[in-house]
């Protein structure tokens, strides 16, 4: 097996990129729900509209 060594990426976020980051964690679990959801679907029973897209 070859060698792997691992990279170190530093970034640093000013308090409203943080805020924003937040808002995305936040949600990113519904997301993840909505879009298995999605996937277990039928063709036949998809939506013509996202729930909420009104």
């Amino acid at each position: 097996m070859a060698n792997v060594k691992g990279i170190t990426i530093g970034l640093e976020f000013d308090n409203k990129s943080k805020l924003k980051l937040r808002a995305i964690a936040k949600h990113a679990g519904a997301l993840a729900d909505e879009l298995d959801a999605i996937d277990a679907m039928n063709d036949e029973e998809l939506p013509t509209r996202l729930e909420g897209s009104e």
